[in-house]
């Protein structure tokens, strides 16, 4: 056990360092495999997004999420506007999931 220290450094070389990079590796390969799909004009994500248009949603992107309302779409970009009137550039191949948001009725 003198050198314990070897074999913590050999363990956070070979096994955690990699699992931490594992998610962004993830991210970083669906969001080419979208842009792909969409060359090949496999995906129509701006003509489906266009309905949203003027409606307050909610959109989910792979680490976070935005609030607000879709005032335009171009090319690949959302424009959102949130409630205090600060708009905010969204790029599409980073949104996994849109929803409306949730009205009390």
């Amino acid at each position: 056990m003198e050198f314990w220290y070897l074999w913590f450094i050999i363990m956070l070389c070979c096994i955690i360092i990699p699992a931490s990079n594992a998610r962004k590796i993830r991210q970083i390969r669906r969001a080419k495999q979208n842009r792909n799909k969409r060359k090949l004009g496999g995906m129509t994500m701006n003509e489906l997004i266009k309905s949203f248009i003027g409606k307050n949603v909610i959109l989910y992107g792979y680490s976070s999420g935005t609030e607000g309302t879709i005032t335009k779409i171009e090319d690949n970009w959302i424009e959102v506007e949130d409630k205090k009137g600060k708009k905010q550039l969204v790029n599409i191949d980073y949104v996994s999931r849109i929803q409306e948001y949730p009205r009390k009725k």
